[in-house]
This record gives C-alpha cells, sequence and structure tokens, in this order.
C-alpha cells in the first residue's frame, strides 16, 4: 500500500474514536479513502494472507507524513487491541508500544531537523517503522525504528 500524505493546512474533524470506529465497522470500501482505510485494509491482508504487509508514507516536505503514521499506528494498535481481544497483550501491552515507538521520533529529529520553505521543522530521515504482528490473534508482540539520514548540510 502506498498512503499519500496531503496538508490541508486546517484542522479537520476526521480523525477521532467514533471515526476508527466506523472504519473498523465498515471497511474502507463503503468509507470515504482515509488513513484508517489504509490501515485497516493492510492489517485485514496480514490477517488473512498471513503474510508481512508494508506501507509506504509519501508526500511533500510538510505534508503530515509523520503525523499520517502517527495515524496509521494508532489505528492498527486499536485494531489488534479488539481482534485480540486482550488490552495487554504482552508485558507492556500492544498500545504502550506503539507509545514507544512515536515518542522515539523527536528525539531522532532533533539530530537532523532543517527549516524548509513549507516546513519550520522538516525531517532529514527517512524511516522504517516494523510492527510486529501474532498473525493468528493479531496481537502486536514487539516493534522497532530504523532511521536513515537521507541528506548532509
Amino acid at each position: 500500500k502506498i498512503l499519500i500524505s496531503m496538508n490541508p493546512f486546517k484542522m479537520l474533524p476526521i480523525y477521532s474514536p467514533s471515526k476508527i470506529d466506523e472504519y473498523m465497522s465498515n471497511g474502507s470500501i463503503k468509507m470515504p479513502p482515509h488513513v484508517y482505510g489504509v490501515a485497516d485494509d493492510t492489517f485485514n491482508a496480514m490477517i488473512d494472507s498471513k503474510i508481512s504487509q508494508s506501507c509506504i508514507v509519501s508526500g511533500e516536505s510538510g505534508a503530515g507524513k509523520t503525523e499520517a503514521t502517527k495515524v496509521f499506528l494508532q489505528y492498527i494498535s486499536e485494531k489488534s487491541k479488539r481482534l485480540s481481544g486482550n488490552s495487554s497483550q504482552n508485558s507492556d501491552g500492544g498500545h504502550e508500544i506503539q507509545q514507544k515507538i512515536l515518542e522515539t521520533n523527536p528525539l531522532l529529529e532533533a539530530f537532523g531537523n532543517a527549516k524548509t520553505v513549507r516546513n519550520n521543522n522538516s525531517s532529514r530521515f527517512g524511516k522504517w517503522i516494523k510492527v510486529q504482528f501474532d498473525n493468528t490473534t493479531g496481537a502486536i508482540l514487539g516493534g522497532s525504528i530504523n532511521s536513515y539520514l537521507l541528506e548532509k548540510s
């Protein structure tokens, strides 16, 4: 899957627990295009096929790729929790693992951000975020982030 991120330059009421419920109940086919739909399709393909899935988040500088990635991870974390029926999927819990993955971003970006015309805090890193699941229950088992410096000044 490829998720193209675009910044509307205003806050939109499209990321909420009720929207998550709508996409989990209806699936992406019956709903408008949304990061939740891409996340839902990717998660379902992983569970149905028992094969690893990938999603590339792409967009211009300042488009909201980091935010889209956070929303994607929040959705699959919530879906995992609901599907596995276990709020403490392991010793840390799936939500806590997802939080730990997301919380490393500011630290990593502090060493390689720059100001651009469109973005005051543009990352110079590409990130490979890997979330490991039990492909029979959907429970989150762990995760990791590998960062790659894309350019130097």
